[in-house]
């Protein structure tokens, strides 16, 4: 059996539509975590209309790992669901995220076509969906949407706060929540002024503080499974003022980047040309 499209939808709930109607109502759905060898979780209570299946799987102890799903016909035999679809949609992504989990469920296809399930703890943090540098004013704006965060029960106001890596920077600005989206400005001024020349890089690690939310979310892009972003997407950098130093004006040249864990930082280097 194959399936021809899979989805984990807001409420744990498996979605399929198979490449035939016609297989056999008895049959249904088990989970095989990866190295456990014959052990499987059968999945109960499946919806079945035609080619659709719907498999609910909140209840059921999937624990971190990665997991075979395995096709049951009427007679009891099972062997792994193949599949032709990678099993994202990122608008589907995107509103699972606003849900409360502390498991995420992901669906994937394998190097060899299986349909797999992974399922990692669901740590809460700011999913990034657009980043825009506007070098003539020197900000850089922010937009996504909270991820498996706490409902702040109608707020509709936050802050982004910058902190300066292994130093004492620190610079905090609004940001505008709606529901669970939110978007910020960052102005860089700031940034520059507070540029420590004898490092080569200073780093500012972005961070979104909602009133309940203590430490805050780490600004991060996860949900597009893209990793390595770090070498995969470069945004301008600003060029901005850094005032006086000895032999004349400073200028830095600021820019996000994503770092190994494809968290959203800013960069800011000192200007090898001086004030702009």
């Amino acid at each position: 059996m194959r399936a021809e499209l899979s989805r984990i939808d807001a409420e744990d709930v498996l979605e399929l539509r198979l490449d035939s109607g016609h297989g056999d109502q008895g049959a249904g759905l088990a989970l095989r975590r990866r190295g456990d060898g014959e052990a499987a979780i059968r999945v109960t209570d499946l919806e079945r209309e035609g080619a659709r299946v719907r498999a609910p799987l909140a209840g059921l102890p999937i624990s971190e790992g990665v997991w075979d799903v395995l096709w049951i016909d009427g007679e009891g035999r099972s062997a792994p669901l193949a599949t032709r679809d990678t099993g994202l949609s990122l608008a589907d992504r995107l509103t699972y995220l606003r849900g409360r989990h502390e498991r995420e469920l992901r669906t994937f296809r394998d190097r060899d076509g299986r349909l797999r399930l992974r399922s990692a703890a669901a740590t809460p943090y700011a999913e990034v969906g657009w980043v825009d540098v506007d070098t003539g004013t020197g900000a850089v704006s922010v937009s996504g949407v909270l991820a498996y965060a706490p409902d702040d029960q109608g707020a509709d106001t936050a802050e982004v706060v910058a902190r300066q890596r292994g130093l004492d920077g620190r610079l905090a600005v609004p940001a505008e929540l709606d529901g669970a989206r939110f978007h910020c400005v960052i102005p860089l001024a700031p940034i520059a002024d507070a540029h420590e020349h004898e490092r080569r890089h200073n780093e500012w690690d972005l961070w979104l503080r909602t009133p309940g939310g203590g430490r805050g979310l780490r600004l991060a892009m996860h949900a597009d499974d893209i990793v390595g972003k770090k070498r995969k997407i470069v945004y301008p950098e600003a060029v901005v003022d850094a005032g006086e130093r000895a032999g004349g004006a400073a200028a830095v040249r600021i820019r996000p980047y994503y770092t190994v864990k494809d968290e959203l930082s800013l960069l800011a280097v000192e200007h090898a040309g001086g004030g702009r």
